[in-house]
């Protein structure tokens, strides 16, 4: 798969590959520790996210998902990144995939780098 960039790209296969990889992660902390707690609250938090974004993939596959919505898995895959970033570089961890989006679409972010180009100019013209 290519490196990800926007909301609209992500699919469920990344979603459950990301909730995969945060909970085959809990093992490696020594069991009672704070490590260990943490991992374990991580995986609850994966796991509840990543049903949130199971729904909202779908929509998206089905051409159903508002640019409200778009917003929503965008901001619910960024907070699941937070849990899978600790374990960065890990086996397992898809540098291509793994990664927070700033963007919901290619044509969103064409239109913010308008909008942007636009505003420098007007403040270097004051």
């Amino acid at each position: 798969m290519s490196e990800l960039e926007y909301a609209c790209d992500i699919t469920g296969d990344d979603v459950r590959s990301a909730v995969a990889f945060v909970s085959r992660q809990t093992p490696s902390e020594e069991p009672g520790s704070r490590s260990a707690d943490l991992a374990a609250a991580l995986v609850r938090i994966a796991d509840s996210l990543g049903r949130r974004l199971d729904v909202g993939t779908h929509l998206a596959a089905l051409g159903e998902l508002d640019h409200g919505g778009l917003y929503q898995l965008k901001e619910e895959w960024n907070e699941l990144m937070c849990c899978v970033e600790p374990w960065k570089g890990r086996d397992g961890f898809d540098e291509e995939r793994f990664r927070t989006v700033r963007h919901l679409s290619e044509s969103s972010a064409a239109v913010r780098s308008y909008a942007l180009s636009q505003a420098r100019k007007f403040a270097e013209q004051t």
